[in-house]
């Protein structure tokens, strides 16, 4: 468990969190989760294989057997410790990554499953699952956790039926700004619990009444910087940034929340990053995306404040009011404060905005490095010179990494809930400032 001052007690003091620490969550991940992820990526594509034969084609078909055995290797690779090998596809970014490895390999920390930083070995399984799809032409545009992401936002109508119906309702009560926005805000933190790669894949959907679950919520969020955000966004026709997390219904509440800032003229546009494979089970990207919207236009399941909402944010799409953008980087191993040099055109991009919001737990450890922080640690500090603006994070704690909190905060929860760093159920609204 955590503390205010020592962080992750068997994890060296700011050091990288890796599964060679058996007391981290980065090491189920390894042993556990992650070789499930595969598991259930091969079932699904053994069951599918007739269907992929018609859709894609009988190369396609033939194909699943060899992407089967490389994800099988994969997995006993993970299993057994090896060494993360170099990425041998022709894909844009395989130099990139292999320049990674090597680096890592000269600094001489250790790169197996089981000696690399967990951000390098986590992300690397996905990246290794997009190598065994290349090698098969015809599905090489194949999203392997498509119908997972699916099957949740189905599940979670509902949910966003009454999410859609108050945010239509209240969207025009200019009076209430500051009071919609912390709503929205705390909706959007909230979403991040719809997380599969923590679940490995199991079911994860809204269920119940999101407004209704605030003021009980509320409680949970172990730092709240709101009324910092509302002080920066004074004015009007800021540029907002939005880096993304899962799809289905996690999505919906970030653009109910950009809807807010745009129809409220607190934002001109509103740029939304998103990644550019399958990544982390239910991520989202541009397909996701789309996909989302043409559902929701489509007056799905007969609710029409779904439909309204859909053409609506379908207009923004066209006017160029929301901008779509998913460039590699954000599906590269490192983490945010080596963003500069391993992409300074995006540093740059992001420079240019009022804010940017990140949203979810992988985006958080990103930002803080993935390092084991003593959870007093300033989250600004934490950034490592990571500041090209404003930066807002919304998280719920999935991950044994947290900054920012009060002295004497972290043995509280230790006595309260000993999962508190991992279950998703306490979040963070946290922010840093350029001045």
């Amino acid at each position: 468990m955590a503390t205010s001052n020592r962080g992750l007690h068997d994890v060296p003091l700011r050091g990288k969190l890796s599964a060679r620490y058996e007391s981290s969550f980065a090491y189920p991940t390894i042993k556990d989760r992650c070789p499930v992820i595969l598991c259930k990526i091969i079932d699904h594509l053994y069951r599918e294989r007739i269907n992929i034969g018609r859709g894609y084609g009988s190369e396609a078909q033939e194909g699943l057997k060899n992407i089967v055995d490389e994800l099988s290797r994969l997995r006993y690779e993970m299993q057994t410790n090896k060494e993360l090998s170099n990425i041998t596809d022709t894909l844009d970014n395989s130099e990139v990554w292999n320049n990674y490895l090597a680096n890592e390999r000269r600094l001489g920390e250790g790169i197996t499953w089981y000696s690399a930083s967990w951000m390098l070995a986590e992300c690397y399984m996905y990246r290794r699952i997009l190598q065994s799809m290349h090698e098969v032409e015809p599905l090489r545009q194949l999203d392997f956790f498509r119908h997972q992401k699916e099957e949740g936002f189905r599940e979670s109508l509902i949910s966003m039926e009454h999410l859609g119906e108050w945010f239509l309702t209240n969207i025009e009560d200019s009076t209430s700004f500051n009071t919609l926005f912390e709503a929205l805000l705390q909706i959007s933190l909230w979403g991040n619990k719809c997380d599969l790669s923590i679940s490995a894949g199991n079911k994860q959907s809204a269920s119940g009444n999101p407004i209704e679950q605030l003021h009980h919520l509320k409680e949970r969020i172990l730092t709240d910087q709101t009324s910092h955000v509302l002080q920066l966004l004074e004015g009007s026709d800021h540029v907002i940034d939005v880096v993304m997390d899962n799809a289905g219904y996690e999505l919906f509440t970030d653009l109910c929340l950009a809807d807010f800032l745009v129809s409220t003229k607190k934002s001109s546009k509103v740029r939304f990053h998103l990644k550019n494979q399958p990544w982390f089970v239910s991520d989202t990207t541009k397909q996701d995306f789309e996909w989302t919207l043409n559902n929701l236009c489509c007056d799905v399941d007969n609710k029409p404040s779904l439909s309204k909402l859909g053409l609506r944010w379908r207009e923004f799409i066209n006017s160029g009011v929301w901008e779509l953008s998913s460039g590699s980087f954000w599906t590269y191993p490192h983490v945010f404060s080596e963003m500069s040099e391993a992409d300074p055109q995006l540093y740059s991009f992001l420079s240019q905005s009022t804010l940017v919001i990140f949203k979810g737990d992988l985006n958080y450890r990103k930002l803080v490095g993935d390092l084991n922080w003593e959870t007093t640690a300033n989250f600004k500090t934490a950034l490592k010179g990571f500041l090209p603006t404003n930066v807002l994070t919304l998280r719920t704690l999935k991950a044994d990494v947290v900054t920012g909190l009060r002295e004497g905060m972290a043995e509280q929860m230790n006595k309260k809930d000993k999962d508190w760093m991992t279950n998703g159920n306490w979040g963070v609204i946290q922010l840093a400032q350029i001045s």
